[in-house]
């Protein structure tokens, strides 16, 4: 908890400013940030083109770089004399590139104060934004809430920066122990976080950002005894992740609040038919040995999707047991699909795609697979469900609600995940609820 999505947001808050505001500078400033901002994806598109593949050390490596070029051209832009205009604009976001919070402050307060930030745009409101993360960071609530008004009554906005706004004051009031003030805020954050789209974020930031302000929300209200509040906003988490669906939002959760996710379940299971929020449906270029399925085909059965690929071990681990649930509960109605994809199947190498088509139907029989297994193209089944790890099952109740993510496949997780599948198998169909 009491996190701050400075160090997520920063380099986002800036690159909300459209490509060609940026490039269509001639000014010596505007280059300087250019080649900061540009300087990790240069690198990385050297190294590709040398076909070589950086690994994480090697991305931190090019980041603490970037930090080190943004910190020597803030200094070479500071030594210029009368600094004005956009240029100041540039020197702050060079010292937010590189850390320097104090000298980010004054530079953006710089600018604001000059006359042609009165016609800057997204620039006057990037600037605005990072004068009440600072601010706020700096106990300087009267000018971080100033500045959160002047943000709020100019555009444009976005959604990121709006979120940020609330969240670093929550967290700020939180250190502070005015914690009524931090729920306030707090609440807005993890309101603005759940409305944030598909393409405001990337999908981990996004998730990231969601966790973050619903995790403050709760610490909030405990903080304040508000015991009730405390744990409705952790159900909420829980619940959302459920609904959108997420296995990371999931998985950040339940690592957080391992003993509330009954909780969650439970509010998913009392929510009415009308406002169970379906699952996405499954792209697949090819059902192997199985007659095509859809999700909105099977409500009324137990669905577990199982994310899987050949070269995963522990995907490999779990294949038992999933073949035990479809034999032992099929009749009563679950099933059991195991998605994988041509794009990674194999590590990603260069087999045709009848090739590998031809290898996963081998690798279903010899892995004794009794279940249906779909194949899609590429990765676009990966994003809509939140996975990044594997394996991850998705279980879907009757009435077509996701109620439980698992993600690994560790004896207590295992266990977990039957214990859920034949929870959900044991209960009536929605036709059979209504009677």
């Amino acid at each position: 908890m009491r996190r701050t999505l400075c160090c997520l947001l920063a380099l986002l808050t800036l690159a909300a400013l459209s490509p060609p505001v940026l490039r269509g500078q001639d000014g010596e400033a505007a280059g300087l940030y250019k080649t900061v901002e540009d300087y990790p994806r240069d690198q990385l598109a050297e190294m590709r083109a040398q076909g070589k593949s950086p690994g994480h050390e090697t991305l931190e490596l090019f980041q603490r770089e970037q930090r080190e070029l943004a910190e020597r051209y803030a200094a070479k832009l500071a030594a210029r004399q009368g600094l004005a205009g956009l240029d100041l604009y540039y020197l702050g976001a060079l010292y937010n590139v590189a850390g320097r919070g104090r000298e980010t402050l004054d530079a953006m307060r710089r600018f604001l104060a000059d006359g042609a930030a009165q016609k800057a745009g997204p620039e006057a409101q990037a600037a605005r934004n990072l004068v009440v993360v600072y601010a706020a960071q700096a106990k300087l609530f009267e000018e971080a809430e100033a500045a959160r008004a002047a943000y709020a009554s100019h555009e444009p906005k976005t959604a990121a920066q709006l979120l940020q706004n609330e969240h670093e004051l929550c967290v700020a009031y939180f250190k502070e122990k005015q914690y009524e003030r931090a729920a306030e805020r707090a609440d807005e954050a993890f309101r603005l976080a759940k409305a944030l789209r598909a393409g405001d974020l990337p999908q981990a930031r996004r998730e990231e950002f969601i966790f973050a302000a619903g995790e403050t929300l709760a610490a909030s209200y405990s903080a304040l005894k508000r015991k009730e509040e405390a744990l409705a906003a952790v159900v909420r988490l829980f619940q959302f992740a459920l609904e959108l669906p997420s296995a990371n939002l999931y998985r950040l959760t339940a690592r957080r609040f391992p003993d509330k996710a009954d909780d969650a379940e439970r509010a998913v299971l009392a929510l009415p038919a009308d406002r169970v929020a379906a699952p996405p449906e499954l792209s697949v270029a090819e059902w192997l040995g199985q007659e095509p399925l859809r999700l909105a085909d099977l409500r009324g059965r137990v669905v577990l999707l199982d994310f899987w690929y050949d070269w995963c071990g522990a995907c490999r681990a779990s294949y038992p047991a999933l073949r035990d649930w479809q034999q032992k509960y099929g009749e009563r109605g679950l099933t059991v699909i195991g998605l994988t994809d041509l794009q990674r199947t194999l590590g990603g190498t260069g087999k045709s795609r009848a090739e590998k088509l031809d290898f996963l139907r081998r690798f279903k029989e010899g892995n004794r697979m009794t279940y249906a297994v779909a194949v899609a193209e590429g990765t676009e089944n990966l994003p809509e469900y939140g996975v990044s790890a594997f394996p991850t099952a998705v279980l879907i109740d009757r009435r077509g609600a996701v109620r439980f993510i698992s993600i690994g496949v560790s004896p207590s997780e295992l266990a977990r995940l039957g214990d859920m599948v034949e929870k959900l198998v044991k209960e009536p169909a929605p036709s059979e609820s209504r009677q």
